[in-house]
């Protein structure tokens, strides 16, 4: 439903129109309110970590994280992903999830050639839950997004930008 809003160049109030129906309707007996914050202020979860707690990833949790990135690109892209040969990048971890950025060297079904993509990536429980691939179109998340919505717990635009740096990519947060 749209609403129209009118505007008066002279400043004066517009007209308030009565409501359909009449009277208000009542609220119904038993429906709980849920607050909503307020403009800009922050809502904190209980289940996520807090920025403090993060740590840098070290070369055994890349391990680790590399065979969930390998059954996890496979189980996403079941059409494309053949297999994933290579990963390397930056990252934290805070508690059981994982951020990373990096480059991912994946091989495509059909073509001899493997293919190298910049991609932000973030694991819970050794498995990757969330992949946003920086030169595609199309994602099922955007790595702008990611990386705002987990700054909270992870310095996400410190590892996007220094994992820029080494790279010499063309992106910036």
């Amino acid at each position: 439903m749209a609403k129209i809003i009118k505007f008066n160049p002279r400043g004066e109030e517009p007209e308030k129109r009565p409501k359909r129906g009449g009277e208000e309707k009542e609220k119904p007996k038993g429906e709980k309110t849920i607050k909503v914050p307020a403009k800009g202020e922050k809502r904190e979860s209980p289940l996520k970590g807090t920025l403090e707690n993060a740590k840098p990833l070290t070369q055994e949790d890349f391990d680790k994280l590399f065979e969930a990135l390998r059954e996890g690109l496979k189980r996403l892209y079941p059409s494309q992903v053949e297999d994933v040969l290579g990963f390397t990048g930056l990252g934290e971890k805070n508690g059981n999830r994982a951020f990373a950025v990096g480059l991912v060297i994946w091989k495509r079904y059909g073509v001899e050639h493997p293919y190298t993509s910049t991609a932000v990536l973030l694991f819970e429980n050794n498995e990757l839950k969330k992949v946003s691939f920086l030169e595609a179109k199309n994602n099922y998340w955007d790595w702008r997004t990611m990386i705002k919505l987990h700054k909270g717990e992870f310095h996400t635009e410190e590892i996007f930008n220094r994992f820029m740096e080494l790279v010499r990519g063309q992106f910036r947060v």
